[in-house]
């Protein structure tokens, strides 16, 4: 039996009555001098040379190699002159966007919008102009230094806050809520820029729910520092659909009274401990 076996690998795989002339180089299959195929200086039987062959023939010229760049450059070129024409229209477009300041206003709504909501550590902001807020109603102000800048939540040099066009006094703003809210909180910002004597001193606060010329009701009564930061004034919760500002006294000056910001918050869900107030009541 060995001996059939070992006959048998001495023998043509095609043709087993003739005794092996050669192996393939790749198989090991043995080959008569009539399977033998020679490949590229290689010894192979019939299915090894076609498949020597056909990947040799598979590989691609330096032609075709240059051919195949040349496309996907071509196509890179394309993709990125498609992206230029569109960049440079977007540019084109947005150019008048990118030289335009953005106001304060919109610098609020980011906030909000990164926040997540409108309460704050001192509550609801009633006079933000992104709840709807609108100065209504100003004693005098200046071109450049208008009151309803002091309901854009900007607080700071860099962007002016309001003068009044003289000295005189009381100087009324008057604001409006977009609805009926409660409010037990004012915040004043001084204006930085400002002089020192030009600053809101003597001061009160009133609300209506009537109109914003009639019903107002005193909630209190003030005086404001000259240093710069947040001011403080607290009060008992009270219903407000329009709240005023009366300012009564600056710091000294015969030219005008300034001030950079005027907040009224409502409590929030989660209101802070009774803070101490910068100044008390008169």
């Amino acid at each position: 039996m060995m001996k059939a076996s070992s006959e048998a690998r001495n023998r043509c795989y095609l043709h087993p009555h003739r005794l092996l002339e050669k192996r393939c180089e790749r198989c090991r299959t043995g080959l008569c001098a009539d399977c033998v195929r020679t490949y590229r200086g290689q010894i192979l039987c019939q299915n090894c040379a076609d498949e020597v062959e056909l990947a040799f023939l598979s590989i691609p010229t330096f032609k075709e190699k240059l051919l195949d760049h040349l496309t996907s450059f071509r196509n890179t070129m394309i993709v990125v002159a498609i992206v230029a024409i569109v960049a440079g229209g977007a540019f084109f477009l947005l150019r008048p966007l990118m030289n335009q300041p953005i106001s304060p206003e919109e610098f609020a709504r980011f906030r909000y919008a990164a926040s997540g909501g409108f309460t704050t550590p001192e509550g609801v902001n009633a006079n933000s102009t992104v709840l709807g807020a609108l100065v209504v109603s100003a004693t005098s102000e200046r071109p450049g230094f208008e009151a309803k800048h002091v309901i854009n939540e900007y607080t700071g040099p860099e962007y002016p806050g309001w003068r009044s066009a003289t000295a005189t006094f009381p100087q009324d703003i008057v604001v409006s809520h977009d609805q009926i809210t409660t409010v037990a909180k004012v915040v004043l910002f001084q204006q930085t820029a400002e002089p020192m004597d030009t600053k809101v001193k003597h001061f009160e606060v009133a609300v209506s729910d009537d109109g914003p010329d009639t019903g107002f009701v005193t909630v209190g009564a003030w005086d404001a520092t000259q240093a710069d930061g947040l001011q403080r004034f607290t009060f008992p919760v009270t219903s407000s659909k329009w709240i005023r500002l009366r300012i009564l006294s600056n710091y000294g000056s015969t030219d005008y009274t300034s001030l950079d910001e005027f907040d009224a918050y409502s409590p929030s869900n989660n209101p802070l401990t009774a803070p101490t107030d910068t100044a008390t009541a008169n």
